[in-house]
């Protein structure tokens, strides 16, 4: 790739953090000129990292205090473009860094109304392990609301109540007795 031809959002798709530094220093600028940038479809560069599974890049920048609870043109947030991507390596340990630092698992997309927990809890139980698993329990935790419906009909609830671990399942029994769910 041709460095001085490629932008950010390039790099953040096809290239690595060596790289996308590398763009910083050859243009002259410094971090906080180019870390939130966005797009013409309204996607930070943030979210082309998740998107491409350029987590080297994604952690360099939630390291550093780039914009979070970003809305793309798409009503999504990082959390929908990096559940996509939830089963490759090294995406759930930034997916509970967003969790942690409060990204909106809530938020519904425009095109189906899906929230990043729906996204979520659909790749993770196509893939169901230990660290997955546990990453929807951290989201169950937060008390988000998992009953409200998508465009189909399904809510988090009863995604999880179909196809979810017990694990999920008595998380969900746990916060309907506390009245956290309704």
């Amino acid at each position: 790739m041709n460095i001085n031809k490629a932008d950010y959002f390039t790099i953040a798709q096809f290239g690595n953090l060596s790289m996308f530094l590398t763009k910083i220093d050859l243009e002259k600028k410094i971090l906080n000129q180019v870390k939130n940038l966005c797009d013409e479809n309204g996607m930070s560069v943030l979210q082309h990292s998740l998107v491409n599974r350029k987590f080297d890049i994604s952690d360099y920048l939630l390291k550093n205090e780039v914009e979070l609870n970003h809305i793309s043109n798409d009503g999504c947030n990082e959390l929908h473009y990096l559940a996509a991507n939830i089963n490759s390596e090294g995406a759930i340990k930034i997916a509970n860094k967003l969790i942690d630092m409060n990204v909106d698992i809530t938020l519904k997309d425009k095109k189906y109304k899906n929230s990043p927990l729906w996204y979520l809890c659909q790749e993770v139980l196509k893939k169901p392990s230990k660290e997955g698993n546990q990453l929807i329990i951290k989201c169950l935790r937060k008390k988000a609301d998992i009953t409200s419906c998508n465009v189909a009909g399904f809510s988090v609830k009863r995604l999880i109540e179909e196809r979810g671990t017990n694990e999920m399942k008595e998380e969900m029994e746990v916060l309907k007795w506390k009245g956290a769910l309704v």
